[in-house]
């Protein structure tokens, strides 16, 4: 993202793009791929709604609540988020007194560690945009759970969240939302048409293609990815696949002609850009095949 004045979009939720993807379940989507703008879920059923990320500050925080309090009339509301990165959900605690919130053991642990870091690193990085984390802290969540968690919302609404993390994030989380349809929101572990974001040393390529293949074995009907655009399963299986060709690809050539490693990671960058032009975020290409590479593979 250009830190420039005249180039930033600001990362507002529009939450009068609301959608219905299946009986009771919405999303506020990322529909133009707005830097820092995920897609956001609002789970309604007849005892509690489930609200999943609520975006960039706090403000946004308030927009996504009143949101989920219109749809939900008057009923509980939980929250959680799939991640602890920024733009999914620091702000939150504007709504915490309001809501029960829901975390994963990992992701509250990595928030603790990492969240005073990356607070000022955004605030610095993007100066323009500094003053939509006003008021940001970290709050305790209400429960806090390891491995898996069930929540029924009431009637045929069940919701599971699973820890997956040790891809995109230590705290990974997907959620699947068993209803009229099978769906399921990945968080950043898919972003539609986008180039996987390893953005620290937590993040790795082998355990990712893991990750994926659990998400695919949910059989979700409907996919929320945490950016881009809502579709089927097969957004699950394209980056899948992108990511197993890059580690097969690797492998070929290191066993079967040798090449330095730098060389090895040059070329199957350039085969894997050209292999998905219009994907976003092309300077991670490189990164998710260095991650492949000795020693740094995991």
């Amino acid at each position: 993202m250009s830190t420039g004045t005249h180039e930033i979009t600001l990362p507002v939720i529009d939450t009068t793009a609301i959608a219905e993807v299946a009986d009771a379940i919405w999303v506020i989507p990322d529909s133009d791929y707005t830097p820092l703008v995920p897609n956001i879920g609002i789970i309604v059923g007849p005892r509690a709604t489930l609200v999943i990320d609520t975006g960039f500050g706090p403000e946004n925080a308030r927009a996504v609540l009143q949101q989920a309090r219109t749809l939900s009339r008057g009923g509980h509301i939980f929250l959680t988020h799939t991640h602890c990165h920024p733009e999914h959900g620091f702000g939150a605690n504007a709504i915490t007194d309001e809501v029960t919130t829901v975390y994963n053991d990992a992701q509250w642990i990595e928030l603790q560690e990492k969240g005073r870091t990356l607070l000022p690193m955004f605030k610095d990085k993007m100066p323009a945009l500094a003053g939509m984390l006003d008021g940001v802290d970290f709050v305790v969540p209400d429960i806090r759970y390891s491995g898996s968690l069930k929540l029924d919302l009431g009637g045929d609404m069940l919701v599971e969240l699973h820890e997956v993390g040790g891809a995109h994030s230590r705290g990974d989380q997907a959620i699947i939302v068993h209803g009229s349809r099978t769906v399921v929101f990945s968080g950043d572990l898919v972003e539609e048409k986008t180039f996987a974001i390893l953005g620290d040393n937590e993040s790795h390529v082998l355990p990712w293609i893991d990750r994926l293949n659990r998400l695919e074995q949910m059989n979700p009907e409907i996919v929320v990815p945490g950016h881009g655009h809502v579709g089927g399963a097969q957004i699950v299986r394209d980056y899948r696949a992108a990511l197993e060709f890059a580690k097969r690809r690797v492998a070929e050539i290191r066993e079967t002609y040798g090449n330095p490693e730098s060389e090895i990671v040059e070329q199957v960058t350039d085969e894997l850009l050209a292999l998905h032009p219009d994907w976003r975020n092309a300077q991670w290409a490189g990164r998710i095949v260095a991650d492949l590479s000795w020693p740094a593979r995991r």
